[in-house]
Order: structure tokens, then sequence, then C-alpha cells
């Protein structure tokens, strides 16, 4: 078998896995649901309260990329000197994407499958170039065998 078919059935099985993992497994489901929890959570705090404001991470497809809705005026999205706004406690989250407002033109990222996808090749790629620093390539055998080499 061709050292490439090798190479491309390693990044397939990579890539498998990650899909399994986001998909049939449901990480990403998982992943996504948390995310709402800690939104929720952040809405929630005494200071934040009374704004009226929800949150809403999307779905189709799954992003980490939060919806807020709600009456809040400028200040309150924004914040102002050491007042941190809505949008500074939403980009706190660990594992927050972005932030869009409803009916408005938000962050821009990429869906979660995609993201999955591309880390799963990069750890592939890592362990593909650590596999050749630590093994390095094959040794050719000599042409003469066990034969002395005449002059």
């Amino acid at each position: 078998m061709p050292r490439w078919a090798k190479l491309l059935i390693g990044l397939a099985a990579a890539l498998v896995a990650g899909w399994l993992y986001y998909g049939p497994y449901g990480g990403g489901a998982r992943f996504i649901d948390a995310l709402q929890q800690r939104a929720e959570l952040r809405l929630s705090l005494p200071e934040v309260r009374g704004v009226g404001v929800t949150a809403r991470m999307q779905r189709e497809p799954l992003a980490r990329l939060v919806t807020l809705s709600g009456p809040a005026d400028p200040y309150q999205r924004e914040g102002m000197g050491s007042y941190p706004g809505i949008n500074d406690r939403m980009r706190t989250i660990p594992g927050m994407g972005g932030i869009a407002w409803q009916g408005e033109e938000g962050d821009w990222v990429l869906p979660l499958l995609a993201e999955i996808l591309l880390l799963a090749a990069a750890a592939w790629l890592t362990g593909l170039g650590i596999g050749w620093l630590l093994f390095g390539r094959r040794r050719r055998q000599s042409f003469l065998g066990d034969e002395e080499f005449e002059t």
C-alpha cells in the first residue's frame, strides 16, 4: 500500500473520530448546552438581572455564538470604564466564540463541526510531525548486502 494512502487513512480516522464526538455521541450539543447555562448564569447576576435580556446559543448549525435579545441600551450592552457591559460579560465565558444581538449583525464564528474537524486534523498533523521527528525516515538498505566491497 502506498505511503500516501496510509496517511489519508489516518487522517480519515481522525476526522471520523471528531465527527463521532460531535454528532452521535452528543459532545457538540453538550458543549453548547453548557455555554447556554453559563450565559444564563451571567444574565442572572444582580447587576444584570433587571435589564430583561435573554441569551440563546446558535443551534442550527451548532456554533459558539450567543444571540442576545431584550431592551438593553448601549451603556448596558457595552458598559463604561471599569463597569463591564453585557457583551463583556458574555465574552468572558470560557469557550464563547461570539456575540450577536437580535436583529443586528454580530460576530462571525465557524460552525462547531468545522472547528472540531479542524482540531482533529491539527491533532493528526501534530502526531505525524512528532512521529517524523522521533522516528525519522527509513534508512536505506545497502545494495551490496553482506558482500565485501571490492576495489
